[in-house]
């Protein structure tokens, strides 16, 4: 399919977004509108590196799920290439969202049990359609991710959190999209294996050059995986730039609040 390679790959244009919600006894009766997201403008261009900034409950989930084709917003445009994703027909939009790849928040529960790491990475292989060399490709995306080349015959059990998170991370990259988004990919992380998965973000990068969002409730995580800082709040984007411009130029009384917290980031150059 021929697409649009405009500046930006990923565009949210006066999104409006939330979930349809109705009393437990009443659902077939009364439904209402929650709206999360307000007037959402967003965008990602190539090779950028881009931090989602907020608190539990700002809209951060929400946000994600629209990006992913996951939940239609109630109105405004969501485009990937300049293509409405939420407008075309679904195996056009499946094509597009191919070129995303996710990588979810829990390392413990977001890898099948069952399921050996070969047969995990195996499964976005054949989703795509991919013709070449299966175990080749397998075993050049657990290099890349600084895992042994043993960790294939392993189950998710046999893993430790960390390799767990690089497991994922290789499962989001094997497809070769041109989007990794990581949603809190250190929250559930020991601060030891927190800085080697930092580390590995960044080396995927260097040596990839893809998109990277990241998605994160830690201004310190965003200072050393992003370039620009959105910062949501009730369900609003409340500041964006680098995270230097908004930390020495804070304009919302939420980002005011939080800086008071993190006194080692105050004032960076």
């Amino acid at each position: 399919m021929a697409v649009n390679r405009g500046k930006y790959i990923i565009e949210l244009e006066n999104v409006i977004a939330g979930y349809i919600v109705a009393p437990p006894k009443l659902r077939s009766i009364f439904k209402t509108k929650q709206i999360v997201l307000r007037d959402i403008n967003f965008r990602v261009g190539t090779s950028e590196r881009v931090a989602i900034v907020g608190r539990s409950g700002s809209g951060k989930s929400t946000l994600l799920k629209v990006i992913l084709g996951i939940l239609k917003p109630f109105s405004g445009r969501v485009l990937i290439h300049g293509h409405d994703i939420y407008r075309l027909p679904w195996r056009r939009r499946v094509e597009l969202l191919r070129r995303i790849g996710y990588v979810p928040q829990d390392p413990f529960k977001s890898l099948n049990p069952v399921l050996k790491v070969k047969s995990i990475l195996k499964e976005p292989l054949e989703a795509c359609g991919f013709k070449g060399n299966v175990d080749e490709k397998i075993r050049l995306i657990v290099k890349l991710v600084g895992l042994p080349e043993n960790v294939v015959d392993m189950y998710p059990e046999e893993l430790s959190g960390g390799m767990r998170q690089r497991v994922l991370i290789a499962r989001a990259l094997i497809s070769e999209p041109e989007v990794l988004i990581l949603d809190e990919p250190t929250s559930a992380l020991d601060v030891s294996i927190q800085a080697q998965v930092v580390n590995l973000i960044n080396e995927i990068y260097e040596r990839l050059k893809l998109s990277i969002i990241t998605v994160t409730h830690d201004l310190a995580i965003a200072q050393y995986v992003a370039d620009r800082v959105v910062v949501i709040d009730n369900g609003r984007i409340v500041e964006e730039g680098s995270l230097a411009e908004i930390l020495n130029n804070p304009r919302s009384n939420f980002m005011k609040t939080v800086i008071s917290s993190y006194p080692k980031l105050h004032k960076l150059e």
